[in-house]
């Protein structure tokens, strides 16, 4: 009976947003009782907007993950008309753009103090703030790895990540990345998901470029440690999965159980460690990290956390 209670106390809910997260949560949502549905964003095509507009008249709670926050926007348009409970969730270079607009005095009130908003890494607050947005640290449920770790490979491997998209690549830094390998002649680099002929050449021969990535389970037992290196970012879904399966990460922002550095003499540095450690046979799983990720991201307290404030948003 009180389950059936519970899934009573759910009700609709319209996902919009940045797909591979908007798919996930429908998902999640869906198998605890959520009638969850994810819509991409329609472009310009009119029939797309008049079937998004359909499904937030009929959604109890609208969840955007990822928003622009200027006049004029499809969300300032969809919020002119609903009064139903409305989230955005903010998860990274989406802050950029706000904080950019609200320079250009180009900031939609309706926004901005219509909905809730939540942000899946601290730091996104604190620049939110800055915009006169008040919004909440509420993490993004991450899927992590919960069995035991794989051990370390025998070959100290090294994981790059850079996007194929010029849009997504101008917070990265490529020039740092892409020095690396050749710095490091006797250690294998893999660099995901931007292919070879993306990338300004000649590429040293210690380093393989691959596309999109069906099975990154596979990736991590080959790696000994991934770097991710960007100007801003939100909490870093790769950093996450690398720590839960005890690899090493050397990132540009702060988590428990990373290296944070950014530029190449710190990256550099970074590596220089762990490879000495590695060639003296002292380089174990990243323990500490995986313990850290999974006390925060385990045992779907994300999801359940989202579940609750979810649920105290629909009407009594």
């Amino acid at each position: 009976m009180s389950e059936l209670a519970d899934t009573e106390r759910r009700g609709r809910i319209l996902i919009l947003g940045l797909p591979y997260f908007g798919q996930l949560l429908a998902k999640d949502l869906g198998e605890l009782g959520w009638q969850a549905r994810f819509l991409p964003h329609p472009g310009r095509n009119a029939g797309g907007w008049a079937k998004v507009a359909a499904a937030a008249s009929r959604a109890d709670i609208v969840y955007l993950i990822g928003s622009r926050i200027d006049r004029r926007s499809p969300q300032d348009r969809l919020l002119r008309l609903r009064r139903k409970p409305t989230v955005i969730h903010w998860v990274g270079t989406d802050v950029q753009i706000a904080v950019e607009e609200h320079r250009r005095h180009n900031v939609s009130l309706r926004v901005a103090e219509r909905p809730l908003h939540w942000c899946d890494a601290p730091w996104l607050v604190d620049e939110l703030r800055t915009i006169g947005v008040v919004s909440e640290y509420v993490p993004l449920p991450i899927p992590i790895h919960v069995p035991p770790a794989p051990p370390l490979p025998a070959e100290f491997r090294v994981l790059l990540y850079y996007p194929v998209d010029a849009f997504d690549r101008e917070v990265f830094d490529g020039e740092t990345l892409l020095r690396l390998p050749a710095a490091f002649p006797d250690v294998s680099f893999t660099l995901i998901p931007s292919p070879a002929d993306s990338l300004p050449g000649p590429l040293p021969p210690n380093l393989e470029c691959r596309t999109w990535v069906d099975d990154m389970d596979r990736l991590y037992a080959e790696t000994t440690v991934v770097i991710r290196l960007t100007s801003h970012d939100g909490q870093s879904f790769i950093a996450a999965e690398a720590l839960s399966r005890g690899r090493y990460v050397i990132w540009s922002f702060p988590m428990p159980g990373c290296t944070r550095a950014s530029g190449f003499e710190q990256v550099a540095a970074a590596i220089r460690s762990l490879l000495e450690r590695h060639r003296a046979g002292e380089l174990k799983v990243n323990q500490g990290g995986r313990r850290a990720v999974l006390e925060r991201f385990g045992k779907g307290r994300p999801l359940k956390e989202l579940d609750e404030r979810l649920r105290a948003l629909l009407p009594a």
